[in-house]
């Protein structure tokens, strides 16, 4: 999902988290400033992601993490890392009971079950989330990431396992119509995230958060214009937040979002057979029966789109 993220984020971004009525936020707003959707007393700040653009926070090589081969290592230890959020709704998050859910954690099951591993989640924040392959942290990372050019130049991808599209949340009441008006207007977005990047060049000025969580609380109280994120994310909120002061402008922002696995550079073995397994659940509709669990719509790629 692009950062996607959250998106994604897209950002991510992420999404909504439990119910809870909302409650008037005070002070100034700040970078890490607690909005968050559980328990809105507290409005603990989440990450949100889709997809973006490069930055410092997503490391400029992952040379040693290509120093060696990783599926050899992680069949050894029979275990394979992964990197998320787990605040990301629908796509990785805790739900009432605090198990971890959320259809990219069940796809990076069925990943590592095909290995014949045992799937380790590793959680973190956004902004530091894809550095921490480069850290040797975790082997991949889920998380709606985008597979940009620039990303490709530190990191390797999979296949996408999911195609979303960018929109922009406004408050009800606002003047704005349509995604070609937000020139001028405050928009919230985690800083590396790639709809932050698609709204700065649609004239928006970017108003740091955390997560979408935030930006959309940001929006649903007045304090700034605008936040963007893709649809499934939006879609995640309005299912758990129906009374939110959020809809949706006309239009879409930028290209339809891949998502993809991050992982190392240079680990083909690794790639390889994370590509083989999506496949195999792509082609027999895994995918397809997980998305529906999540989401009102599949977000399932076509055959051409997992040619790569």
């Amino acid at each position: 999902m692009s950062t996607a993220r959250p998106p994604r984020r897209g950002g991510h971004p992420s999404g909504p988290g439990a119910p809870g009525g909302p409650g008037a936020p005070g002070g100034p707003v700040t970078r890490r400033r607690a909005l968050g959707l559980a328990g809105l007393a507290g409005l603990g700040a989440v990450l949100a992601a889709c997809g973006t653009a490069g930055s410092d926070a997503e490391g400029s090589s992952s040379a040693s993490a290509g120093s060696d081969d990783a599926l050899a290592r992680i069949r050894k230890d029979g275990v394979i890392r992964i990197g998320m959020e787990g605040t990301f709704r629908p796509y990785g998050y805790h739900d009432s009971s605090g198990k971890l859910v959320g259809f990219e954690k069940e796809i990076a099951d069925l990943i590592a079950a095909d290995l014949g591993v045992r799937a380790e989640y590793v959680e973190t924040q956004w902004d530091s989330l894809i550095a921490g392959v480069d850290a040797g942290r975790y082997d991949i990372v889920i998380n709606n990431i985008a597979p940009t050019d620039e990303r490709k130049k530190a990191f390797d991808f999979s296949i996408p396992y999911a195609v979303s599209e960018g929109r922009v949340g406004v408050a009800k009441d606002s003047a704005l119509h349509s995604v070609d008006e937000v020139s001028g207007h405050s928009a919230a977005q985690t800083l590396t995230s790639n709809y932050g990047q698609q709204m700065a060049e649609h004239g928006a000025q970017i108003v740091p958060v955390t997560g979408f969580d935030e930006a959309a609380m940001l929006v649903h109280y007045g304090r700034v214009d605008c936040t963007a994120n893709d649809f499934v994310t939006f879609d995640a909120f309005f299912r758990e937040r129906p009374d939110i002061n959020v809809r949706l402008l006309d239009g879409v922002l930028g290209d339809a979002v891949d998502s993809a696995i991050l992982m190392g550079k240079g680990q083909t073995a690794l790639k390889d057979a994370i590509d083989a397994s999506l496949r195999r659940h792509i082609d027999d509709g895994d995918l397809t029966r997980i998305y529906a669990k999540y989401v009102s719509q599949d977000l399932t790629p076509s055959a051409s789109q997992t040619k790569g």
